[in-house]
């Protein structure tokens, strides 16, 4: 997750040079009563607000499409980094949110538990035989899927 927020900012400020110097990348982790957050802040270009809602679709990338015939792997371009990224962070009671100003920079923030019974894992039901070896524990909002209803924790 860390890795992927400071790839994109770095790739934002290598990109976009200002005047020909490249603008730093600030990185802040600070542990709260309840959370951890690990903020990456660039002053790339920024991202247009047209497209905020389409950061975390799969495919998506604001990269260009990879080489498909170079001998070097590309870090960046297929648009699995941001919405793989934001699942780990859900599967750990966490978040990952991202304010980008068009023109000005992207901050991105990884929110997690600061304690371990917080941060307990939310499985998603996958099929019917898993259901068939699990009992119905307390209901829970699916982190899976964005404004989704409660559904039962099997235990």
């Amino acid at each position: 997750m860390v890795f992927e927020l400071i790839k994109n900012a770095l790739r934002a400020s290598v990109e976009n040079p200002t005047n020909g110097t490249m603008p730093a990348v600030q990185i802040a982790i600070v542990q709260g009563e309840r959370d951890i957050s690990i903020k990456v802040s660039d002053r790339g270009p920024g991202i247009p607000m047209r497209l905020h809602d389409h950061l975390f679709d799969y495919h998506y990338s604001t990269a260009p499409e990879p080489d498909k015939d170079s001998r070097i792997p590309p870090l960046a371009g297929f648009g699995y980094g941001l919405p793989i990224s934001r699942l780990y962070a859900r599967y750990l009671n966490g978040n990952i949110r991202l304010t980008s100003i068009e023109g000005y920079g992207t901050d991105a923030v990884i929110y997690l538990q600061n304690f371990s019974e917080d941060a307990g894992e939310v499985l998603p039901l996958f099929n019917k035989t898993s259901r068939a070896k699990y009992q119905i524990g307390t209901m829970v909002q699916d982190w899976n899927v964005a404004g989704s209803t409660s559904r039962p924790v099997w235990s």
